[in-house]
């Protein structure tokens, strides 16, 4: 709204305080017409509303007016003659239209400001109009405008260019000619003279943009909207020394001012999307095909997926992000072009990142030893990718934001593909593997440790297991084993118990290749145990199997340890009692003394058969090997519990036997010898 228009009411209305005594039409008190001296009051008024003091606003119009008529207080006195008054008119015309001219902002509200005062005194007509006599004044000092602009333009084109090479006497050039352009062509030929200059300074400045650092705060002075009007030259911007990103968006706000957006953005995307293509590559993230991927070795591999997973964060949140501010930073002016050169500038980047991540799904899909990478890159992926279709969120066109969004998620659904897929493979080469060659001395089978230290680092992205695993309904009955509600387990949960439940039968399978039922059992024994205690030192699997899992499974070792006795020592054992060579002679009566002599036969005869026996049993069970101390030496006082006190019986027995031709233990050779046991070193009874 003009300055008339806001303050019609109070320039026009009657005002006591500067004697208003003349109405429009009226006639003063020497029967002339009072247009001059109503006008002296209306600016009077003016000079009220625009907050100039009363002694100020004399001063203003005292140097243009007789003092018998501009002493605003003192006017219209009777003694005054018409040929003073008219002198003195005259004089407050100019001085009207002297200071309207200076007050204005511009050409329009100067005309606005004479047109009002216009209909208080015709004469005062619009400094615009052809009746003033300054029309052609005022093209003369055009055409000098663009004379002058177009000479700072030329010379500057002539000059070495180069970062901050250009100053505020050439922006201010530009936006003259670019003010003046639609119509003259000689101000159009010279904003044209100026674009590539500008694009050649905006490229510098691009280049030497800290994409990095956060935008700096910039001078209004140069950096105006590009829907407003160019900056005037009597702002005040002196001594600021602007940033490349500063310098940058003045720039920027000249060539779209002038109509070279298209060749703006084109520049732009050019220099920045080489600039961020570097940025990432010192990441350490290289531009692969998906066919060099897929021919590469797992050592050459590895590594680029490690380092992908590790550069994602940073090339989003820093820079991707640091691009963007920079973007809207340049395009402050039109923020449509601004949103479309950076999808431009980022395509490139954000699909070669989305590409190696869908490429290395591929190439690891279905190899176990490959899953924690994969692992390792969905949950990268995962963690940026709201940042990631943040940065384009504020797009106007759906379909890029669409793209962006679109791209993500399928990269996103392959890695989590490859994640079921390589679980699954997991499980199918427990089942499958097929090895018939028994491991030495009933040790934790390989397959074992290989199962157990990988779900214990699985555990640990128990969170991801949960948000890619669907496991298949119909193996809730191997994943509950002993029972349970599997509806009640987490994916993740399910998963663990099925890969457990998997691999213990899959050592049951393995335990039927010993022949010998003691060794079966202590294989059993080894693994499971050795499975227990992982579970038990590693807290994340801990969580997902659950202490009902531990216990069922800690009771299930007692059983093997059982199973053990009763398949090594019953017989031995059961061949010490006192009825354990057969008994009595077939037919017809003994004598005390043939009584005697049977006995002592037996007891020879059951010495010579547990020596025999416990020889045996010495030289296999010394080969065997229980890994765990604590185990092993549990498992040796079962043994002592139940041999050295039926040994003890046999020996009471057998004292008043000669061992002239037999040979019996003493009750610390047994024990010591037991102490030999489940060593892994065979050794022979001395």
């Amino acid at each position: 709204m003009s300055l008339m228009a806001e303050h019609g009411g109070e320039l026009g209305g009657g005002s006591t305080a500067v004697g208003w005594t003349v109405r429009r039409g009226g006639k003063n008190g020497n029967g002339r017409r009072g247009y001059g001296f109503g006008v002296v009051n209306i600016l009077d008024n003016m000079f009220r509303v625009l907050g100039i003091r009363g002694d100020d606003r004399e001063k203003l119009l005292l140097p243009f007016a007789p003092n018998d008529v501009c002493r605003v207080h003192h006017m219209s006195s009777p003694s005054s003659s018409p040929a003073a008054a008219d002198e003195g008119q005259e004089r407050v015309m100019a001085a009207a239209k002297h200071i309207v001219k200076s007050l204005a902002v511009s050409k329009n509200a100067a005309d606005d400001m004479m047109r009002f005062l216009s209909t208080y005194d015709p004469r005062l007509l619009p400094l615009s109009s052809p009746d003033t006599g300054e029309e052609e004044d005022e093209d003369e000092e055009e055409e000098e405008l663009i004379a002058s602009a177009e000479e700072v333009i030329l010379r500057c084109n002539s000059s070495p260019s180069g970062p901050g090479m250009i100053d505020d006497d050439y922006l201010y050039a530009v936006d003259d000619a670019t003010a003046a352009a639609a119509h003259s062509a000689r101000a159009a030929a010279a904003v044209h003279a100026a674009m590539p200059r500008l694009e050649e300074e905006l490229r510098a400045l691009l280049l030497a943009s800290s994409t990095s650092s956060s935008p700096p705060r910039l001078s209004d002075d140069l950096t105006g909207d590009a829907t407003t009007s160019p900056p005037r030259h009597d702002d005040d911007g002196d001594g600021a020394t602007l940033s490349p990103d500063a310098a940058a968006r003045a720039v920027a706000g000249r060539m779209l001012r002038a109509g070279y957006g298209p060749e703006l953005a084109q520049a732009y995307v050019a220099v920045r999307r080489d600039a961020l293509a570097e940025s990432v590559a010192q990441l350490g993230v290289e531009v692969v095909s998906i066919e060099e991927v897929l021919r590469m070795d797992w050592a050459v591999l590895d590594p680029k997926m490690r380092r992908w997973a590790h550069a994602i964060r940073p090339a989003v949140r820093v820079l991707l992000a640091s691009e963007r501010r920079l973007c809207d930073e340049v395009f402050e002016s039109d923020a449509q072009v601004g949103h479309a050169c950076f999808a431009d500038v980022a395509r490139g980047t954000v699909l070669q990142l989305l590409g190696f991540a869908c490429a290395a799904t591929m190439a690891a899909r279905r190899a176990p030893e490959k899953l924690f990478r994969v692992v390792g890159m969905y949950e990268a992926l995962a963690d940026v990718r709201p940042d990631l279709e943040a940065l384009f969120s504020g797009n106007d066109d759906a379909s890029v934001r669409e793209f962006f969004a679109g791209e993500a998620a399928t990269a996103a659904a392959q890695l989590a593909d490859a994640v079921r897929a390589t679980v699954e493979e997991l499980g199918h080469g427990i089942r499958g593997e097929a090895s018939r060659r028994p491991v030495l001395g009933g040790e934790i089978h390989p397959m074992t440790r290989y199962v157990l230290n990988y779900c214990a680092l699985l555990a640990d992205s128990r969170d991801t297991l949960d948000a890619v695993l669907l496991l298949d309904g119909d193996d809730d009955d191997q994943v509950n084993g002993a029972g349970g509600d599997s509806t009640l387990l987490t994916p993740s949960a399910r998963c663990m118990r099925k890969l457990m439940t998997l691999l213990l039968r899959k050592m049951d399978d393995k335990a039927a290749l010993y022949d010998d039922a003691g060794l079966q059992n202590i294989f059993l024994m080894n693994n499971l145990y050795y499975v227990v205690h992982k579970v038990m030192e590693t807290p994340p699997l801990r969580e997902l199997l659950g202490d009902d899992w531990l216990r069922r499974h800690r009771g299930q070792i007692r059983q093997h340890e059982t199973g053990y006795l009763r398949a090594s020592w019953i017989a031995v054992l059961s061949g010490l009692r006192e009825d354990g060579s057969g008994g009595a002679p077939a037919s017809g009566k003994m004598t005390r003394s043939s009584s005697a002599a049977a006995q002592d036969r037996t007891v020879r005869d059951q010495a010579r058969a547990f020596n025999a026996a416990f020889e045996e049993m010495y030289r296999a069970q010394t080969a065997w090997k229980v890994v765990d101390p604590q185990l092993r030496e549990e498992l040796r006082i079962a043994v002592s519990e139940r041999l050295i006190p039926a040994y003890r019986s046999f020996l009471a027995r057998a004292s008043r036997v000669s061992g002239r031709h037999v040979r019996f233990y003493s009750l610390e050779d047994l024990e010591n010898y037991v102490l030999d046991f489940f060593e892994g070193v065979q050794k022979f009874v001395r």
